[in-house]
Order: structure tokens, then sequence, then C-alpha cells
């Protein structure tokens, strides 16, 4: 069952100033900096509040995608048998299981209504 939303992402202009409400304003912790060794605004963020992580991903690398929301995210222990019964299921896949490349991340996006880019996620740690 996939009823576990765990992320939430968005596209920001300005990291440093995107970590420094999320961390100052709302009390949430940097958990992970993605490729790990690089400077802060260079870095895919993950922010861990107590009940979803929320990623902050730096506009100079999405090209021509907007500022703002990007994509909810959902966790799956198996993320290939979960495409497919989600494909099973009516909904339209746009990725098979694929690596993130950095932090042991496993992704596999699916459009949800409206075409909302949903995405299924596994971290081996």
């Amino acid at each position: 069952m996939l009823n576990k939303p765990i992320k939430i992402a968005f596209v920001v202009k300005d990291i440093i100033a995107s970590v420094a409400f999320y961390t100052k304003v709302l009390d949430l912790e940097v958990e992970a900096t993605y490729p790990e060794g690089n400077r802060l605004e260079d870095s895919y963020v993950f922010l861990k509040s107590e009940t979803i992580i929320i990623e902050l991903m730096p506009k100079k690398f999405m090209g021509d995608t907007p500022l703002g929301f990007h994509h909810l995210a959902f966790w799956s222990d198996n993320i290939a048998e979960n495409l497919g019964d989600i494909s099973k299921r009516g909904g339209e896949l746009l990725s098979t299981a694929f690596s993130a490349g950095v932090g042991g991340i496993t992704l596999g996006d699916f459009k949800g209504p409206e075409g909302i880019l949903l995405r299924l996620f596994n971290q081996k740690k």
C-alpha cells in the first residue's frame, strides 16, 4: 500500500534563504544535502520535520522547471513492483525505477491528477 507520503519538493531560487526560513522560522532541521560535500547553495537539501521531509531543489540545476511545487514522494519498499501495480490500476508511469545517483536513493515517477508529478522514494542507508 502506497499511503505514506514522506517528502514534498520545491524548486527554489535561493537555497541559503530558503534553508534559513525553514530552520529559523519553522524549526526544521537539515537532514541531508546532496551531493555531499557541495557548498550549500549548490546542494539539494532535505529538511526534516516530525511527519515529512521537505526537499529544496536549486533552480539553477532545474532548467525550465518553474519555481514552487515540484513533486510529492511516497515511500516504497519495492519501487519496480509498486510502479507495476500503479500501471495495472491505470496510473500513467513517467519512468521505471532509477537511481538518483546520490545517498542510496532510488526513485520512480508517475502522473497524478492534473499532471502533478508523483514519485516513489526509497533510500538504503
